[in-house]
């Protein structure tokens, strides 16, 4: 190979490699501002949402008839009570909601029944089990960021608990169990300028008091959300506008990315093919090959020559001997090869895989017959 053919397959070279690694650069900056940007508009979307809050309560007292124990007036639910001296319960029941967001329209309404339930022991289905209304459905209207809804009812105990015993008797049940269930059921709607869609919630707050029993220890249950809750607002303008950029970008950055591969596809030429060629088998053999700096004369040995590196692997397994490597100064080709008493296995890389075999691996031999080989 010439002065000037060797220059020129350095500029070339070189030139290629610099704009690989423009390009390169030009990718990591787009990749980290895809990132940057993606990053931005989660966080961005994720506070779209606004949280709120449901809590109920219920507090309910028990008034006493005469008695010669009891000085209280009634007693509060920190007690439990004797069913005999129970004149009649109230119950107050409270319900507030708390939403992060100012100038909310509440459209809600609410309702309160008690309910004698005579159910079955073992499978907990009803037996009996009538409602009464207590509070019918009122339905009002209310704004701001909180709404709290308050009321109370008066239960007449003994009419409940006459009537499950009642019940009880007349058909001789035995294995059954009576409670009286007084429930507030809420229904809120609110609607915002900044929600998405308008946001419905229901929510219902019980009260449990044991029926035909001497003692008398109610309880409520309340519920209590597993997760945070929320409500999805509008996109405003600069999140709906960063997610178009960052769209944009990624579709950039793809073209990017597919410009890259298919430049370094179509700007390889026979020299990067070869390079690469030898780069691969010393990388991945780099313990199985050494290599020599020394030309050897083939003429001195009968010359084998295999098809591919994987078949003098096996060969060099065979004769546990090390395979040598030979690359000419002008790096146009690779010899790989075994040596084993008179026969030379040889497994070569070429610039031009079409020269032929050399009598010597020496510059001046190879000369003449390399630049007849190699078409540049």
């Amino acid at each position: 190979m010439s002065e000037k053919e060797k220059i020129m397959r350095e500029i070339y070279q070189r030139r290629r490699k610099g704009w690989i690694i423009f390009q390169t650069i030009i990718i990591t900056i787009v990749t980290l501002a895809l990132l940057f940007g993606g990053y931005t508009y989660y966080q961005l979307n994720k506070n779209t949402y606004i949280p709120y809050s449901q809590q109920g309560n219920v507090i309910y007292k028990a008034y006493l008839a005469d008695n010669e124990f009891y000085e209280q007036e009634y007693l509060n639910g920190s007690h439990a009570y004797v069913a005999s001296l129970i004149e009649k319960m109230t119950a107050d029941f409270e319900y507030d909601l708390e939403i992060d967001a100012k100038e909310v329209d509440f459209k809600y309404s609410y309702k309160i029944d008690a309910q004698v339930e005579v159910r079955d022991k073992t499978t907990q289905m009803a037996i009996y089990n009538p409602v009464f209304e207590l509070v019918p459905t009122k339905t009002l209207t209310g704004s701001g960021s909180v709404l709290e809804i308050k009321d109370s009812v008066e239960l007449n105990y003994n009419k409940y608990n006459n009537l499950a015993k009642d019940f009880i008797a007349s058909y001789s049940l035995d294995e059954v169990e009576s409670l009286l269930i007084v429930r507030m059921y809420v229904d809120v709607l609110g609607e915002s300028q900044k929600f998405a869609e308008n946001n419905k919630d229901s929510y219902t707050i019980k009260l449990f008091v044991p029926l035909d029993k001497k003692t008398v220890t109610p309880y409520t249950e309340i519920p209590v959300a597993e997760e945070q809750q929320k409500v999805l607002t509008v996109n405003n303008n600069t999140t709906t506008l960063l997610k178009y950029i960052v769209l944009g970008v990624f579709g950039f950055d793809l073209l990017l990315v597919l410009i890259l591969s298919l430049y370094v596809r179509l700007t390889r030429d026979k020299h990067i093919d070869y390079s690469r060629k030898v780069k691969r088998i010393i990388s991945s053999y780099t313990s199985y090959i050494q290599k020599v700096n020394n030309p050897v004369k083939l003429k001195d040995y009968q010359v084998l020559n295999v098809d591919s590196f994987t078949e003098l692997l096996e060969i060099r397994d065979t004769l546990q001997i090390p395979i040598l490597m030979f690359e000419n100064s002008d790096r146009t080709y690779t010899h790989f090869f075994i040596v084993n008493g008179g026969i030379l296995y040889l497994f070569k890389i070429s610039v031009a895989q079409d020269f032929e075999d050399f009598d010597y691996w020496e510059e001046e031999d190879l000369e003449t017959d390399e630049q007849e080989a190699i078409k540049f």
